[in-house]
């Protein structure tokens, strides 16, 4: 609200302005002029554009102002009004002047293709990513398979492998702080503690030196509250496009002096940038070899793509993906099983006939689980697809732009609604999404689509390839989604294997304190991140030793 309250005095003051220094007449004939060019633009979007055919509001089609109002005004409330659009007009819906929001999970693969038709992004989505350069920003399907082929390696399972001992050394760092709070009878913020661990792995997988947040007393909250206020910024960036250059350009005394806040994150693009320069400088450093800049540093990319100004983008982008949605997933993921005693007692079962027998009695509250004994656990991989499934950590519309070919799409829903097989010729350069907070809630996908229920992956192993898509789809799916489910992977292991669910009993316990769903964990805002309710303050946990 106060971004929108500040957005509309400083219009009201340019208003002023204006007609103190040009008098009322031209100011007029300037809005006048303004008033007709829009009118005419909304007319014609409404009724004479090749979208006038797909259903949907016809203010969502005149002017973007729409998708403004409830994403700045109402504060990241957008994707709630885009499901209400769905159930009011069906699974095809015209949601901006030039996008176009499809909710069928059976057109998954048509519309997130992995070879064949090319898919581009949108050429403003860097202005909602804050990252302009980075591979999930990039506009031309080519340019975007040239980058991505420079740290694929680097995400494959073979790499994750080899970079499991700085893995199970942050769980230890996380369990012996956990521990010291069982000892004080603490209430833990969990995704605070969940964020510190994640930003320092990936960080550490990055450049092989972290901020160390797991050994900060407050698990480095002031760095993730200036990243929050930065998300916050996304949608105000969008419909004010000069704004992200204003920040991002600045001098560091610059924006300290106008955006304060947000100093903190400048204070890690720099260390971002130290370390890069510092690869440069020892390019056959041991320590640096297996790290993913390295990896870019060394490849095959030309000069140009491995500027400082396309590599900060590449390493706030890997930083901030790698830290964000992993520790939401892992948020997500434990308060359901808190939530659910009988799913935590079948994990907890599954993980310890996979430990040393001589562990499985009493393993203690410090045992860290190799990758190979907790990786392809069937039950385990369920209750993090699920809670995937359910609380996805990326909430923004996955867009894609079809360049060359139109996206053509058969309504197939119940004869009753009039629209069955009906179809929708989507014109190239037409911004086409979907996402996953709705085709996952999908009834004819998933049945039950509002419970915590992992037992439904075992039974339905083809529901992951057919309808999931919490790590995007297609060519531009998520290039960390291997490293982010095997760290999701290690870190519940090593927390359920150490502790039980208190009832009363001694030794190692979980509990949640003051804990609710629709409150603390399901997505009210969406800030690309998802965000819970207002005033919430997250999944807190008791931990006794």
């Amino acid at each position: 609200m106060s971004s929108a309250s500040s957005l509309v005095s400083g219009l009201w003051a340019v208003l002023q302005d204006g007609v103190a220094r040009w008098g009322l007449p031209v100011v007029y004939a300037t809005l006048v002029v303004f008033l007709i060019v829009s009118l005419s633009s909304g007319v014609y979007q409404v009724f004479f554009s090749p979208l006038s055919k797909i259903p949907g509001p016809k203010l969502a089609a005149w002017t973007y102002l729409y998708e403004g109002y409830h994403e700045i005004w109402r504060g990241g409330k957008y994707f709630q009004r885009v499901a209400e659009m769905h159930k009011q007009y069906g699974p095809i819906v015209r949601i901006t002047p030039n996008e176009v929001h499809f909710a069928d999970p059976e057109f998954l693969d048509e519309l997130y293709p992995t070879g064949g038709r090319k898919v581009n992004k949108p050429t403003w989505f860097a202005l909602l990513t804050g990252t302009p350069y980075s591979i999930v920003s990039t506009v031309p399907h080519d340019l975007h398979r040239q980058r991505r082929n420079a740290m694929n390696s680097f995400f494959s399972t073979a790499s994750i492998h080899r970079f499991e001992h700085i893995m199970k050394e942050h769980m230890s760092k996380l369990l012996a702080r956990l521990n010291a709070s069982g000892r004080a009878g603490e209430v833990v913020r969990i995704h605070d503690v969940f964020k510190a661990a994640a930003s320092d792995i990936i960080t550490m997988y990055a450049f092989d030196n972290a901020f160390h947040f797991l050994d900060m007393p407050d698990y480095g909250e002031s760095y993730f509250e200036a990243t929050h206020k930065f998300f916050l910024l996304t949608h105000v960036c969008l419909f004010v496009p000069w704004l992200y250059p204003l920040i991002q350009n600045s001098p560091d005394w610059v924006l300290r002096l106008l955006f304060p806040g947000l100093s903190p994150v400048r204070d890690r693009q720099n260390w971002w940038m130290d370390q890069v320069h510092a690869m440069r400088r020892e390019p056959n450093s041991e320590e640096s070899k297996q790290t993913i800049f390295r990896g870019i540093l060394t490849s095959k990319l030309p000069d140009q793509e491995k500027t400082d100004v396309r590599l900060a983008s590449e390493a706030q982008l890997v930083v901030f993906a790698g830290e964000g949605t992993t520790a939401w997933g892992l948020n997500a993921a434990l308060y359901e099983l808190l939530a659910h005693p009988a799913d935590f007692r079948r994990l907890k079962d599954e993980l310890l006939a996979h430990i040393p027998e001589k562990l499985r009695d009493s393993p203690g509250s410090d045992y860290v689980p190799s990758l190979s004994q907790v990786e392809g656990l069937p039950f385990l991989g369920a209750v993090i697809q699920e809670a995937l499934r359910l609380h996805p950590g990326v909430l923004t519309r996955q867009m894609r732009v079809s360049p060359d070919e139109p996206v053509i799409y058969v309504d197939k829903t119940a004869a009753a609604s009039g629209r069955r097989g009906k179809t929708y010729v989507v014109p190239p350069g037409t911004v086409t999404s979907m996402s996953p907070h709705i085709t996952h809630r999908d009834e004819h996908a998933f049945e039950n689509a509002a419970e915590f229920l992992p037992q439904r992956w075992i039974d339905n192993p083809k529901l992951a390839a057919r309808y999931f898509h919490g790590f995007a789809r297609g060519s531009r799916n998520c290039i960390g989604m291997t490293l982010a489910k095997r760290e999701m992977a290690l870190v519940l292991s090593a927390l359920i294997i150490n502790y039980d669910i208190y009832k009363g009993q001694p030794g190692p316990t979980m509990e949640l304190y003051d804990t609710h769903r629709k409150r603390d964990v399901d997505a009210h805002s969406d800030y690309i991140i998802p965000l819970p309710a207002e005033g919430s303050q997250g999944v807190r946990i008791r931990f006794r030793a």
